[in-house]
């Protein structure tokens, strides 16, 4: 695993899973950055979303230096991303989702692998699936879960891309009026209001 200085600096303003997967694209600068650059990246990434633990994260990556298989799944894990983006991004615009994404979902779902276990609760008990994440590939299943929950559970009316045109970030408005327009307000919000501010003082000014 990378150690606390080199782990990337993920974005968690998603608010749903698939979401905060699609903003590991952003932009700096300016410029576009993909924050994945290689399989540890990946594997960080599953850490911080809470998917997998550190001792999860270290056996994933030493099977793939076993297998190496490790930029394989990375290309399979961005390829599916960028599908995800098209269809956040149809979304949003009040676009239908194409079945060719259905079926991309649908692929990784049929890979799914875990068993139903029983568990007590305050209530009494229930009864939960917990997926298999022992090999790589078996942690993009869970992006496609949290994408297939999106299209079956969302209000799509809720799911929009920050307001700031030089961002390219998604999120779930889970805000109590559901009036929240920037992926978050330190990385866009304020700036934004800054900007606003400066536009309507230079036009007194030129009044």
């Amino acid at each position: 695993m990378p150690n606390q200085e080199s782990r990337p600096m993920f974005i968690f303003e998603g608010n749903h899973r698939c979401l905060d997967f699609i903003n590991t694209e952003i932009i700096d600068k300016g410029h576009p950055v993909d924050l994945l650059q290689d399989f540890s990246d990946l594997i960080e990434w599953f850490v911080q979303a809470q998917i997998i633990d550190e001792k999860g994260a270290k056996a994933a990556l030493s099977k793939v230096k076993v297998s190496t298989d490790g930029k394989l799944i990375l290309a399979q894990a961005k390829s599916f991303r960028a599908v995800l983006r098209d269809m956040v991004d149809r979304i949003v615009k009040g676009k239908p989702v194409p079945q060719s994404t259905i079926d991309e979902i649908n692929k990784l779902l049929r890979r799914r692998v875990g068993c139903k276990q029983l568990s007590r609760t305050r209530q009494g008990f229930e009864e939960r699936f917990h997926p298999e994440t022992e090999e790589p590939v078996h942690l993009i299943v869970q992006i496609a879960e949290s994408a297939s929950d999106l299209l079956c559970n969302a209000d799509f009316s809720l799911i929009k891309k920050c307001e700031n045109p030089a961002c390219v970030l998604y999120f779930y408005d889970t805000s109590k009026n559901h009036a929240r327009r920037w992926c978050s307000m330190s990385i866009c919000g304020n700036r934004m209001k800054v900007a606003a501010h400066y536009k309507r003082h230079r036009r007194k000014k030129e009044i």
